[in-house]
Formats: C-alpha cells, structure tokens, sequence
C-alpha cells in the first residue's frame, strides 16, 4: 500500500471495508473513467469478500446475452446497505452468501461512491495535499470525529465551505475549527447529533459551540434549526455579539425557545441579514418583532410560520420597517387579525405574503463547489 492510500468504510454505519483507494482500478482513465465517476461508481481491481454479503441477482435472459455473465449486489455485512455490484461467471444461486470466495472469480467490481466514507486517519492527508482546498464536504461520514476536524482545522486555512452533515462531531471540534478556519462562510452542522448531547436527534449545541461557529467572523450562512438546550435559555445570543457582522441568511425554524433578547441582539448585529427564518418560534414576542422592524433594514425575506406570538402589533412593527422586505411567509399565525393582514397588504404592496413554510433555505451560492 502507498503511504497515501486511503481507506475506506460504510457510509450508512461505518463498518470498515478494507477497500483501499491504491486498490482501485485507474488504467482506465479518460472518457469512459469520467463516465463511471458521473454515474457515481468508481472500479476496484479485488476486495475482500469477507466484509460483504453477497446476493447474486436473478436474470431471465440467457447469461452470454449480459456483457459481464451473473450480477451480484455486495452489501456491507454489518447493516446491509448496498454498497456495489461484482460482475463474473458465477453460477451462485440467488441469496447465497459465501464469504469465503475469492474476489478473483468477479471479472469487474463496480462500488458506488456515496456508499462510501474515507477513514478517518488519512484526513491527514489534509496536511500535505489541502493548504488550497476551499470547500470540503464530508456528509454522513459517521467516522469523522474531533480527531479528524483536527486535520482538517490544521491542513485547510483556506476553507470557505465546510458540510458536516451527520457526523460525530462536538463543540470541541468546532471551536478548533474556529481557531484556524477564518474564512470560513457556510457550515453544514445538520443532525450533528454528538454536539454536546449525544441523545439529541439534532444538534444540541452549548453557547461556547454557537461563539466557536461564528467567531471567525465571515460566516455569511447559518442553519441552527430545530435546536434544543440543556442549559436555561435560547444559548443564541452569541450571533449577534459582533462576531457575526457579514451574515446574510439564517435559520431559527423550530429553535422554540428562542426569545426577545436573542433576536434584539441579532437584529442589531447582523446588518447584513437578508432572509431569517423564525417559523415555529414560539417565544418571540413584541419587542423582538419592533426590533426586527426597527434594525433589520436589509431583510428581503423573513419567515414566521406559525408563530404563536406574532399579534397585531407585532405584524405592524414588521410593516412598519424592514423597508426592503418583499416576501413574507405568512401561516396560522392564531394571534394576526384578518383586519391586520389586510392593513398590512394595503399599506405594504411592495411585499409578497405566501401562505407556504418552507423547510430549507439555503442559498443557492451554499455548499457549492
């Protein structure tokens, strides 16, 4: 193996593999290569069976008919997720499993690459090969701790974009990130579920992981939804302290305890702020809506789908500011009279009421490469 090889293992459960990228099968490159990696497979030259199952698919047309003879679907042998196909002469009944079989006996063996996570290890790598790397996306990579946004942290000072979706990740990882990562704009921490509680089903983030996240100072985009705290209050109040002057997009949806001295402290922190979302934020009251009318002069869509303390007055504070405002997502708020609607409609043409929720808002210039 080169000193550069990484391994790989399963994307769905991290069940290591031993499929080694030196492994892979490379004389081929050119057009029919770039054909196979835009269909999402790359070929390896052998692998080893005995972390797979093996189930050879039933064909009807005769075997000389297929370019390849029998089918077989390798699924990883700890939670059976399909990770590719093994394509040879074998005679193998449907269901068999023989783990024992050598991998000589399939002429072409076809993985697919999102079945795939690198490990861990070899994101040292990073140290030598990523000081250029602007953006890196590492989802469902189920191995990927702290130890490995170390690498990352320490080899990629360039990066911009960063998506952890669905890794095992903790504050401490995202404050070393903050450390050394200061251009970083858009961070993916989706269904982090180890972020200071590892039995949240969303991230559960403390307020020293908030201040690691925004303390670089170029986040421009940030998705925090559907938090949920272990300490007494919103733990939101860090965006706003200053460290987060160039946002332009962020989303609250389902951060339910979110109050008024977070969104003031927002509202006036981050001038920048062209769409929020605050559907579902049940604890906003008055003073963070005339907050939000009064400082947000850049806002161009705002959120606020059932929102069980948006009132009449606190629709008027938004009609009465956010002078750029044009679309307005606007659902069973039980507290907003037909009367205010309508006022608000009157004296408001400029802006669009949609009567939809809209789960995600990332921005088209997010995760990007």
């Amino acid at each position: 193996m080169s000193e550069a090889d990484v391994f790989y293992s399963c994307g769905s459960c991290g069940y290591p593999l031993n499929l080694a990228s030196s492994n892979r099968v490379t004389s081929s490159i050119g057009s029919k290569y770039s054909k196979s990696i835009k269909k999402g497979y790359i070929s390896f030259l052998s692998i080893d069976l005995s972390r797979f199952t093996q189930v050879d698919e039933v064909n009807c047309l005769p075997i000389s008919w297929a370019h390849h003879g029998s089918k077989t679907k390798l699924l990883c042998r700890k939670c059976g997720v399909l990770i590719g196909y093994g394509y040879g002469d074998s005679t193998a009944f449907c269901g068999l499993d023989s783990p024992t079989s050598s991998s000589s006996s399939y002429k072409k063996i076809m993985i697919k690459i999102r079945a795939l996570q690198p490990s861990e290890d070899r994101l040292s790598l990073l140290a030598r090969y990523g000081s250029n790397l602007q953006s890196l996306h590492l989802d469902c990579c189920l191995g990927i701790t702290d130890h490995g946004l170390f690498f990352v942290a320490s080899g990629c000072p360039s990066l911009t974009i960063l998506s952890l979706y669905r890794c095992n990740v903790t504050d401490i990882g995202l404050e070393t990130l903050s450390q050394s990562c200061f251009g970083l704009k858009d961070v993916n921490l989706s269904y982090c579920g180890l972020i200071s509680d590892h039995e949240a089903e969303s991230c559960k983030l403390e307020p020293e992981g908030i201040m690691g996240i925004v303390s670089g100072g170029g986040l421009e985009y940030l998705s925090v939804s559907n938090l949920i705290w272990c300490i007494q209050g919103d733990g939101l109040l860090s965006i706003g302290a200053g460290f987060a002057t160039n946002l332009r997009v962020l989303n609250f949806r389902l951060c339910r305890t979110v109050g008024d001295e977070t969104i003031v402290a927002i509202s006036k922190g981050c001038p920048l702020l062209e769409e929020w979302n605050l559907a579902l934020c049940h604890e906003i009251r008055v003073a963070g809506w005339e907050s939000i009318g009064l400082n947000c002069q850049n806002l161009k869509r705002l959120h606020v789908n059932r929102c069980r303390n948006l009132c009449d007055r606190g629709l008027q504070a938004l009609r009465n500011g956010c002078k750029r405002l044009r679309i307005l997502y606007f659902t069973r708020c039980r507290l907003v009279s037909s009367t205010a609607i309508e006022i608000f409609k009157c004296l408001r043409s400029d802006v669009k009421i949609i009567e939809e929720e809209i789960m995600c808002i990332a921005p088209d210039w997010a995760f990007q490469l």
